[in-house]
């Protein structure tokens, strides 16, 4: 039964490092059309349309607005952006009005506001860690498994434990 829970375990360990390459892909995939769209200069004049309520665990919630964007060739433009408005009557208070963002052509954008303070290392930082925790739990599992077969030829089994 031992055998069938350290499978399982790996399958665990690995799943969830796999998880997060493909976050860290996705997000990445996503930098680059934001980063065309800013490299690109075309800005338009966006409407916020939306009320994303950010609820904050115990701690109220703040508002943030979305907004949306249909070029002349019907190519959506849509973002999420953080505001943090304390009301949602505040918050709805903007509705409607415009907001600068770059577009790429090809549905990626972000607000101008937005762009100066960029970030593009979130992606990075996830797949770092996803293979950092690959490399170091493989290397623990070679480790392991040297140790183990240097036991099994010394002769000692391995329910007894070694006496240094």
């Amino acid at each position: 039964m031992g055998k069938v829970k350290f499978v399982f375990f790996n399958i665990l360990i690995y799943g969830l490092c796999a998880f997060m390459m493909l976050l860290g892909v996705m997000d990445y995939i996503d930098d680059q059309g934001k980063l065309a769209a800013i490299r690109g200069g075309i800005i338009v004049q966006a409407e916020w349309i939306g009320i994303i309520p950010d609820e904050h665990r115990g701690h109220g919630s703040t508002y943030d607005l979305g907004y949306e964007y249909i070029d002349e060739n019907g190519v959506r433009y849509r973002e999420e952006c953080t505001w943090g408005f304390g009301s949602i009557e505040e918050a709805k208070s903007h509705i409607g009005e415009k907001v600068d963002i770059y577009i790429d052509g090809k549905g990626h954008s972000i607000a101008v506001y937005k762009a100066e303070d960029f970030d593009k290392n979130t992606a990075w930082v996830l797949m770092g860690v996803a293979i950092g925790v690959i490399v170091c739990y493989t290397t623990g599992l070679i480790i392991w498994g040297v140790i183990k077969h240097r036991h099994k030829r010394n002769g000692k089994s391995e329910d007894t434990p070694s006496v240094i």
